[in-house]
């Protein structure tokens, strides 16, 4: 082989594993995207779920006065500066324990993630929030708000 014929070998070497790179990097972005929208349709579904729940406890508690709804009373969250904001305006926010996600059938949550239930305004804040399109959401109820007007938008197109 001559001297030539190297360098020609290691130019394709080189364009190989440029080509090879892209493609990987390009992977684990699809993948890492994917993932993330699961993982914020995981919790979405979860805050239905606690809510649905909750309407059911809250129905009962209006018809029968000893049917106690589940969780703690609060009138401040100091885990949170936002949250605290939307629990203070209100005393109706109810913190979630372990065991009132075992009640209502979510004992694989945990209650250091921070789920508080509002039973009147049928409402659930998710303490950790959900990062969806650049904004952090800590309400079921604005999340979706927004991924009503992303329909919308989306229809309209």
């Amino acid at each position: 082989m001559t001297n030539e014929e190297y360098g020609i070998t290691a130019i394709k070497l080189i364009f190989t594993i440029i080509i090879l790179a892209v493609i990987i990097s390009g992977i684990v972005f699809i993948v890492k995207k994917l993932w993330q929208d699961t993982s914020v349709k995981d919790i979405g579904t979860d805050l239905l779920y606690i809510k649905a729940k909750c309407k059911i406890i809250h129905d009962k508690n209006i018809i029968d006065k000893n049917e106690k709804l589940l969780g703690e009373n609060i009138k401040e969250y100091n885990e949170n500066e936002k949250i605290n904001e939307i629990v203070s305006q209100s005393d109706k926010w109810y913190r979630l324990s372990q065991q009132d996600l075992e009640t209502i059938g979510l004992g694989d949550l945990k209650t250091e993630d921070g789920y508080l239930v509002n039973y009147e305004e049928e409402d659930v804040i998710y303490a950790k929030g959900i990062q969806e399109n650049g904004q952090i959401y800590y309400k079921l109820s604005e999340l979706e708000t927004q991924r009503q007007e992303r329909g919308r938008k989306a229809r309209r197109r």
